[in-house]
């Protein structure tokens, strides 16, 4: 177990560190495929299928408390390891989250006190009322599941 969690750290490192911005999955793509040839078609299957589920499960899984979004990376991740086509829209989606986020830090850092407070308790409201929506819609999906087995 050691050194697959070994493994993980050092194909991280390697992804921040030897690649540019808007290269990265591709990059990791090419290492992939180069290291894995004798691969089997099963293994990459499955390791596709679990990238899938882990993507998934994010989605679903994303307004309660956790990892939820950055699980979601992880499982993208996984699936752009393997397909070429999802690690290029990666790519270009890196690109553009980057210079999106680039505006939203240099609008946040012109914005007085009193709009960063107003920001951030909007924020804050929106979080809790998607928990809260959330728990309504687990105990609804629960009582209906109850009736149902009665």
């Amino acid at each position: 177990m050691d050194s697959v969690l070994e493994n993980s750290i050092e194909e991280w490192r390697r992804f921040l560190s030897r690649s540019a911005p808007g290269h990265r999955f591709r990059n990791r793509y090419c290492r992939r495929q180069q290291a894995g040839r004798d691969r089997s078609n099963l293994r990459r299957f499955c390791y596709i299928a679990l990238g899938i589920a882990l993507a998934i499960g994010s989605i679903l899984l994303a307004p309660l408390p956790g990892l939820g979004w950055g699980t979601l990376f992880v499982g993208l991740g996984m699936i752009a390891g393997e397909v070429l086509h999802v690690a290029l829209l990666l790519d270009r989606t890196e690109v553009k989250l980057r210079e999106a986020l680039r505006h939203a830090k240099a609008m946040w850092d012109k914005l007085a006190l009193k709009g960063r407070v107003l920001v951030t308790l909007m924020i804050s409201l929106g979080v809790v009322a998607s928990a809260y929506g959330a728990y309504h819609a687990l105990i609804a999906s629960l009582s209906v599941l109850t009736v149902f087995s009665s």
